[in-house]
């Protein structure tokens, strides 16, 4: 026979004085947690597995205390590096693929990682230079040119 869920069988850890909630509410939790691919895949279906009305579930979601706790690991769950790589990931192949928008939003996710650069355009006015500084810069370029075309 189903039973239902109630606000009952919560205990207090008696060293922290944290609220425990009850075994059968923390395992509807990590059946939750486990999205999309969960078994079984309804909740109706795990209501029956687990001997509880269907109701009891729905109340048990709405519990301040359970959907306290259904949060926080919620956002530990949902910020963990592998999750986030594997969006990333498939983020990467949209783009790829030609998705215009997914490779907007990759190259947005990337940039907080590439390196600014600085780009110092020096643009001097030969004319301005002193005869010194116009042969050294000279003599800097016919080096260059050298060392490229490989006569150095």
């Amino acid at each position: 026979m189903a039973q239902n869920g109630g606000g009952k069988g919560w205990t207090v850890d008696e060293e922290t004085g944290e609220k425990i909630m009850p075994k059968k509410w923390k395992n509807l939790l990590d059946w939750l947690l486990q999205g999309p691919e969960r078994v079984p895949k309804t909740q109706k279906e795990w209501a029956e597995e687990n001997k509880m009305h269907e109701d009891s579930i729905r109340r048990i979601k709405r519990d301040s205390r359970f959907m306290k706790e259904w949060d926080r690991r919620a956002a530990e769950l949902n910020i963990h590096p592998e999750r986030t790589q594997s969006v990333i990931d498939s983020l990467h192949s949209q783009a790829v693929g030609g998705s215009v928008q997914a490779a907007s939003l990759y190259l947005q996710y990337i940039e907080k990682f590439t390196p600014r650069r600085k780009v110092v355009v020096e643009d001097r006015d030969a004319a301005a230079m002193s005869d010194t500084e116009l042969a050294d810069e000279l003599e800097a370029q016919i080096h260059h040119l050298r060392v490229v075309d490989g006569n150095e």
